[in-house]
């Protein structure tokens, strides 16, 4: 994106597509794509939901230091107002938001060095308010989420209904929660650490894209699709993804990461850098199997949105 696209308009857009892309890569083992959906939830809701949001992208890119939290709920409505399959992008919004209010907030598109930096500035003035918004967001959702009763150092439980009076009472803003949950979740993280995952996946797609335009025999469909797919593989072999621990357990989501690393490190699908084609069978292989145990990456998932967003701000063609 050239500086003078990085508009409030463009700045949505992008936003937009980067929720569309990550939905449509495919084979992306476990998470709804193009080819396969969930029993309650299908890959047209992605979509809608994706469409719908551009306006509050929008709004924020415009009005970046406006009250974050009512941004996040009003997203998470419109997501809920025009697709009927649940949560779709819960931690894609909570990481997508902040980023699009710094790209906003830095204007022209010349001080874009420091979105991550401006976006973690934004995460952290973020008040008391912001987190009961985040609160009611999520109350409108079924989102698996670790218990008070299961933790010994969960604070603030988001299954109890009065937590917003705690919230009040204790003066916790919605960064003070994401720290308490950094060490159990990645999108909380992601928060913490100035979006550090999210920026090594925009770093790896732009590398792995360039290959793969460079070697399209390589390629399964486009080298932008081929590019997606093989930088999740590389976070699914990389991290045990905590949207799996907390709906299973943290065995769970090691087994996942173990069997993803497998598929990495396979002789068989040719050197160093791998060729997506030769993986495919062992990629849908996994893919199937994650879906008859009905676990899905969906926090890498929210994170590779994030990332696509970050290399299509710092002007990665399509």
């Amino acid at each position: 994106m050239n500086d003078s696209d990085f508009t409030a308009e463009k700045i949505s857009a992008l936003a937009s597509f980067a929720m569309t892309a990550e939905a449509a890569a495919y084979p992306k083992p476990g998470n709804v794509h193009r080819l396969k959906d969930f029993k309650e939830t299908h890959f047209e809701h992605f979509l809608a939901s994706a469409a719908s949001v551009q306006p509050v992208f929008q709004k924020i890119a415009e009005n970046p230091d406006a009250s974050f939290g009512t941004y996040f709920e009003d997203a998470i409505e419109n997501s809920r107002q025009i697709q009927s399959g649940g949560n779709t992008h819960f931690g894609t919004l909570l990481l997508l938001l902040p980023i699009a209010a710094a790209a906003g907030k830095l204007k022209d598109g010349s001080g874009k060095d420091m979105l991550l930096k401006t976006a973690h500035g934004i995460c952290k003035n973020t008040t008391e308010e912001d987190a009961i918004c985040f609160y009611n967001a999520f109350c409108s959702l079924s989102i698996p989420v670790i218990k008070a009763g299961e933790s010994g150092e969960l604070e603030y439980d988001l299954t109890d209904a009065s937590l917003p009076e705690k919230i009040k009472a204790d003066r916790i803003s919605l960064f003070d929660l994401m720290e308490r949950g950094a060490k159990r979740d990645m999108i909380s993280a992601e928060w913490v650490s100035c979006f550090e995952k999210s920026k090594l996946f925009a770093k790896k797609l732009r590398i792995n894209k360039k290959r793969f335009e460079n070697n399209p025999k390589e390629c399964f469909k486009t080298a932008f699709n081929s590019a997606v797919v093989y930088t999740f593989m590389e976070f699914l072999a990389a991290y045990p993804d905590t949207f799996i621990s907390t709906k299973f357990d943290e065995k769970a989501a090691a087994k996942v990461q173990k069997k993803a690393a497998k598929i990495m490190k396979n002789k068989k699908t040719g050197g160093k850098k791998k060729n997506l084609k030769k993986m495919l069978p062992k990629i849908k292989k996994l893919d199937d199997d994650l879906r008859k145990k009905k676990m899905n990456p969906g926090s890498i998932a929210d994170i590779t949105a994030a990332g696509i967003f970050i290399a299509l701000a710092d002007g990665m063609e399509i």
